[in-house]
């Protein structure tokens, strides 16, 4: 099963990163013949998803890769990284976009070609959002981590979109009234607008991949999913340690060695009742003695 799902999440990456290609060859290439900022600043978030699409592939990859003599515990922690360098490369770039579109209003604002780029922006709202729906789709049951990153990536690309093609209307309306000379600083405000609003989804992302980076007890909601499973097979909760990485759940359950017999089984039994978490669990039993010192060490 886990297996399957990994197939399945790089095909769905794959096709995040053809898709964030060609946004970003289109994007700049027309953003620059219709002398947008906003359509430039559009192909270049997609340039960087297609950056990340293919750093959320190796992720995916070393983070599945076996233990070995350097690694001595795997790779889990592959994917908060790979989501934490997201996270602050789009912040980047909702900085940088910003900063250049201030100064473009106070250099008296940019001409744009409203018809040519109102057509491009509506095509890139039609394929940005299916693409989102489509990652939503897939991700539903997947619960990828990784998937549920590109998928905010096209949720923003989209809105973004929206943003500019509303924005080149109201340019577009602005030419044919006594305010047209106000028609100059739409396109610098709309990126200023819609970087600031989006500033706060890197800075989620930034949030959570750091908060798995330093094994964070994950949200309560799984925890008392997990303590439930536990305390059919008379594990109290205070017996456990818990955090996410990624696709994985980190478990480590602490058992009295005087109960070694009744345990017979446990980790197998565990893992068939957290088989329907949409996280694939990687479970440690710790048997110990009254005085506390540990007698066994991993069993996974």
């Amino acid at each position: 099963m886990l297996s399957l799902n990994i197939r399945s999440e790089s095909s769905i990456i794959k096709f995040s990163a053809a898709g964030a290609g060609f946004f970003a060859l289109v994007g700049i290439g027309w953003g620059l013949w219709a002398h947008s900022m906003a359509i430039v600043f559009d192909g270049s978030y997609s340039l960087v998803s297609l950056g990340l699409s293919l750093l959320s592939l190796i992720a995916l990859r070393v983070s599945t890769s076996p233990a070995d003599n350097r690694f001595n515990f795997g790779r889990l922690p592959a994917e908060p990284l790979a989501i934490a360098v997201k996270g602050l490369v789009i912040l980047l770039v909702c900085l940088v976009s910003f900063g250049a579109a201030v100064l473009a209003i106070i250099h008296g604002g940019r001409e744009v070609a409203a018809g040519k780029a109102i057509f491009f922006a509506l095509l890139s709202v039609l394929l940005c959002f299916f693409i989102w729906w489509r990652l939503r789709k897939a991700n539903t049951s997947l619960q990828s981590m990784l998937v549920e990153a590109e998928q905010h990536q096209w949720w923003m690309d989209g809105v973004l979109s929206l943003a500019v093609l509303l924005g080149f209307v109201l340019t577009w309306s602005l030419q044919f009234t006594a305010m047209a000379h106000w028609a100059l600083y739409a396109d610098p405000v709309l990126v200023i607008l819609v970087s600031g609003y989006f500033i706060q989804v890197p800075l989620k992302m930034l949030k959570n991949a750091v908060n798995e980076l330093l094994m964070v007890s994950p949200s309560a909601e799984l925890r008392k999913q997990v303590y439930r499973e536990l305390e059919s097979l008379g594990i109290s909760h205070r017996q456990c340690k818990m955090a996410k990485s990624g696709s994985y759940l980190l478990l480590e359950v602490r058992i009295g060695i005087e109960r070694v017999e009744q345990m017979q089984g446990v980790q197998q039994q565990l893992e068939r009742k957290l088989a329907e978490l949409p996280l694939e669990p990687v479970i440690w039993l710790d048997f110990y003695c009254n005085t506390r010192s540990s007698v066994a060490g991993q069993l996974s």
